[in-house]
């Protein structure tokens, strides 16, 4: 590689997902108004049902809130653990050197003996 070419840097780090943190949120508030229903006792002006889904609606925004801060701290955990890699240009024709003795193979050519 000729030295006149600047050399690259590329971070690579894996992010989490954002949908699983969301859905999960309704989830947990749900979960949590059966319980908070079956634990209580019964309310004389309101069903089951309609209890369930007034602590479901109560408790959604909490939850959601919650699992913004659990993606943002995971995204922050994930990105402390970023690796950095050195780029180098490749020839024109896209073939790694044949003088690197490191360079992977494309099983065209005899084996090398050391």
């Amino acid at each position: 590689m000729p030295s006149h070419e600047p050399r690259g840097r590329a971070r690579v780090r894996s992010t989490p997902k954002l949908i699983p943190f969301m859905i999960g949120a309704p989830v947990v508030a749900f979960t949590a108004a059966v319980i908070t229903v079956t634990v209580t006792p019964p309310a004389e002006d309101y069903t089951t049902g309609a209890s369930i889904g007034t602590f479901t609606m109560f408790y959604t925004v909490p939850c959601l809130m919650l699992a913004a801060v659990a993606y943002l701290a995971t995204e922050k955990i994930m990105r402390r653990r970023a690796t950095t890699y050195d780029m180098e240009r490749l020839p024109d024709n896209g073939r790694v050197p044949h003088d690197d003795p490191d360079a992977p193979s494309d099983g065209n050519e005899a084996p090398r003996s050391a």
